[in-house]
């Protein structure tokens, strides 16, 4: 006879085991990610058939939380949190969202304001007002990066953040900023987007500031595709940023107690970082030095051999041992000049870059921030810029930063590749040369 006993009194279990059941990520889609590598003829094929001659094969947990494996996005996260020197690093899936989570997490919000270089990728700016905050636009000096007096003079009683942005591979002036911020006890967010890896003065950007921001995008120096991060000393700070950037679900060391202090507690967005990313950064951070490395052989070599002659100068660097050597930026005496100069070295096969030869508009410069400039709102409230009274909004416009004009008129970047030999070094410093000689007599 069969025991109709409940399993809870001590029969037997009515369904012992289920399954097994085939992993919801299996082999088609390792197939479709393989096929992005470029594989010698015939090696496809045979990978495809151990692919699927494999009838064991269990796919991965693309979610980082509930993982029964370990995570590769906590893996991530403390490769990067040991290569910056912060206690906390959290993983997002972008730089913007690193950057949002970083201002939430200081409590940025209505009525205050954020100071942002003229000169960095819209992101910088588009995410004070994302927060409802007002995006503070001031000058970039000849580092290309945010001008410590021009910091000091857009400080109101309304600042809340300082952002400076360590721009095309090298470090703001860290130790003037943060002087003029800590006078002041503003919060500093480091926006390292552009420069993961490098540092100042001994210390790796994205440990100076209350918090750092970091862009794994396809074209950055660290890459994952997409993803980036937020590092931090400070826990409380980790602790915000943690549960802005996974709609507030509460990562705390008790996620369903009541708040430990005001302020613990609130609603977020999701910016959470895929398993595949946090797999692919792993193997980036464990080769950062080389891949620095690589940059600044190549940088350095293009430099050397540029002749002196008057009228070309460098871009000021303001710690040259930690610049990660991904651009060589050079300066002109004039606009027309560096139009002609960019013409004719592109002519000459060498790949440098400039505000003239852009076919479509600039999201790195100022002028072409309209959504800004134009005090654009996504809502009918009007905000960010109905939060503050009409005459406390900053006046912008597209000629407020001259300085930052001027420069970027005049400035070649010649964007580094770190797998150049040698020769392409050498005749990309020819093609320089040769210009230069012809122009500047």
């Amino acid at each position: 006879m069969s025991d109709e006993r409940l399993a809870i009194e001590g029969g037997p279990k009515a369904a012992p085991q289920l399954g097994p059941f085939p992993t919801k990520i299996g082999r088609e889609e390792l197939w479709e990610i393989l096929e992005m590598w470029e594989l010698e003829p015939g090696k496809k094929e045979q990978i495809q058939a151990i692919l699927f001659d494999d009838a064991e094969l269990r796919g991965p947990h693309l979610f980082r939380y509930y993982n029964p494996k370990p995570s590769r996005v906590a893996a991530a996260e403390q490769a990067m949190g040991e290569l910056i020197g912060t206690k906390h690093c959290l993983a997002t899936n972008s730089c913007t969202s690193a950057l949002v989570a970083a201002y939430r997490a200081l409590g940025v919000g209505m009525g205050d304001e954020v100071i942002v270089p003229a000169y960095t990728f819209f992101a910088t700016a588009a995410t004070v007002a994302a927060c409802n905050a007002i995006p503070v636009i001031v000058d970039v000096d000849d580092s290309l990066c945010l001008d410590p007096d021009a910091v000091a003079k857009a400080i109101t009683k309304r600042t809340k953040a300082i952002a400076p942005v360590h721009m095309r591979g090298i470090p703001a002036q860290m130790d003037a900023i943060m002087e003029v911020a800590n006078k002041k006890g503003i919060p500093v967010v480091e926006d390292a987007a552009q420069s993961g890896g490098g540092s100042f003065r001994g210390k790796r950007l994205g440990s100076i500031g209350a918090l750092g921001c970091f862009s794994f995008d396809y074209y950055k120096v660290l890459v994952s595709g997409e993803g980036g991060f937020v590092t931090t000393d400070d826990e409380w700070l980790y602790t915000r940023a943690q549960s802005w950037h996974d709609t507030a679900a509460c990562w705390r060391p008790d996620r369903y107690a009541h708040e430990r202090r005001e302020g613990e507690l609130f609603c977020g967005e999701n910016y959470r970082m895929s398993e595949l990313e946090g797999a692919v950064a792993v193997a980036q951070i464990r080769k950062c030095e080389s891949i620095l490395s690589g940059y600044r052989r190549a940088k350095a070599r293009i430099k050397q051999a540029i002749e002196p002659r008057d009228g070309l100068c460098f871009r000021r660097i303001p710690d040259e041992a930690g610049d990660t050597a991904v651009c060589l930026v050079m300066f002109l005496p004039t606009p027309g000049l560096t139009k002609q100069a960019l013409e004719a070295m592109k002519a000459e096969g060498v790949p440098v870059g400039g505000v003239y030869d852009s076919t479509v508009r600039d999201w790195h410069v100022y002028t072409y921030w309209d959504h800004i400039l134009e005090k654009k709102s996504v809502a009918g409230d009007g905000l960010p810029w109905s939060g503050v009274p009409a005459g406390e909004v900053p006046n912008y416009a597209r000629d407020m930063c001259p300085r930052t004009l001027d420069f970027l008129s005049r400035a070649l970047m010649l964007d580094i590749n770190r797998n150049y030999s040698d020769a392409d070094c050498d005749a990309i410093a020819r093609g320089i040369n040769k210009v230069l000689r012809a122009l500047l007599k």
